[in-house]
């Protein structure tokens, strides 16, 4: 058995076996503990914190949230360096202008991502950040692998941003991969699920009173928001920012001026879609009657759609309360857009039409539905047949 280290001085581990290792020292009388990283890298802090305070060759941090450089690091990053909060700052502003034609169509994470970024990292200069402290970071969050090369995709756009403006001169983001993410095999909705659910959203229409009339219409809304997921695999994003204008009745298309791999999408009409559009016109038409009866301005109005085909931007709680009273676990949004690849995967339809419908960029992301489709490929293996 290898022999445990031998202290060292001003360096500790708080939570004994965590692997995360601080220092402590004193400057001006204060005492200052900070979190550095493993062992050897505490060990090499504190060696530059007394070298710096014996030299005078430098500054030695003040504070938990200070950093200790020598003049070289002080000449390099500059005390007037752009900070991770600006960076930050600055990119919010650029993916958040509307005149941006690069404006990303989730306005929700990319902002949650920067302001974590910035809680961690917000008064460093952004040149004086490291790779390893980067990745460090990420594995401390705790998340899945996919969730962990979001924070980094986001913070190397940052980087990236600031750069093309000549405000950094590196990434280093760009010094550490991203991390293996194992896809798992997609989850469907069965037809006895599918009835199940749809059994659910017609109780609620039917027991609502009828005197609560934009409730009872709103609640008619919810299968017809099912069916479109199921039968156009189009993203949540894409789906309830859709407009009218972007429904062709004539010709059964539905144009996606911009989609999440950044080009347009034209997807089929199939006649259950045609239907529930039409149908979904009907309800609007009523909400609109009920609501200028009402007499109440357009803007203290519920549910008003405003050129939107859906009257609600986001399904979160009726969606959540739908599934556990229909007994369906382990099961989201989006999986309605597998269930829309894996059926016509079942169906026997090829991986180029799979890519086609469901406007996925490389055939590669079809592939992970070959598996649904057993009839062909058991009509396939049937040639090795002796008989």
């Amino acid at each position: 058995m290898p022999r445990a280290p031998k202290p060292v001085s001003g360096v500790y581990e708080k939570n004994p076996g965590s692997g995360i290792w601080y220092i402590r020292y004193r400057i001006n009388r204060k005492l200052v503990r900070k979190k550095i990283g493993n062992r050897q890298q505490a060990i090499d802090h504190l060696d530059k914190v007394r070298f710096l305070r014996t030299s005078g060759e430098g500054v030695v941090a003040t504070s938990a949230k200070q950093y200790t450089r020598t003049k070289q690091e002080l000449a390099d990053f500059g005390e007037g360096g752009i900070t991770i909060q600006k960076l930050g700052d600055e990119y919010l502003a650029y993916i958040q202008d509307e005149d941006n034609p690069d404006r990303p169509l989730d306005q929700q994470n990319p902002p949650q991502r920067i302001r974590a970024i910035q809680a961690a990292f917000g008064d460093r200069p952004a040149a004086s950040l490291k790779a390893y402290e980067i990745s460090d970071w990420l594995k401390s969050l705790k998340r899945s692998p996919a969730t962990l090369n979001r924070y980094r995709s986001t913070l190397s756009a940052m980087y990236r941003y600031a750069k093309e403006r000549d405000k950094v001169k590196v990434n280093p983001v760009r010094d550490f991969s991203q991390f293996t993410v194992t896809l798992p095999k997609p989850r469907y909705l069965t037809l006895d699920e599918e009835r199940r659910l749809r059994a659910v959203l017609k109780r609620w229409a039917d027991e609502c009173p009828d005197h609560h009339r934009l409730t009872k219409l709103l609640l008619r809304t919810h299968p017809l928001e099912l069916t479109v997921a199921i039968g156009t695999g189009m993203r949540k994003s894409n789906q309830y920012q859709l407009r009218w204008e972007d429904c062709d009745f004539a010709r059964r298309e539905l144009h996606l001026p911009r989609t999440k791999n950044g080009t347009s999408h034209i997807v089929p009409m199939i006649d259950d879609v045609y239907k529930a559009l039409g149908e979904l016109q009907k309800i609007q038409r009523q909400l609109h009657r009920i609501q200028a009866e009402s007499g109440e301005p357009t803007e203290r109005v519920r549910m008003v759609a405003n050129g939107r085909v859906f009257n609600i931007s986001e399904n979160r709680t009726w969606w959540k309360n739908a599934l556990h009273e229909a007994k369906i676990r382990n099961f989201t949004w989006h999986d309605l857009r597998h269930t829309f690849c894996s059926r016509l995967a079942q169906a026997g339809k090829s991986l180029k039409v799979i890519q086609e419908a469901a406007g996925h960029k490389s055939i590669s992301m079809s592939a992970r539905y070959a598996h649904m489709d057993q009839t062909t490929l058991r009509n396939a293996m049937s040639v090795l047949n002796r008989d």
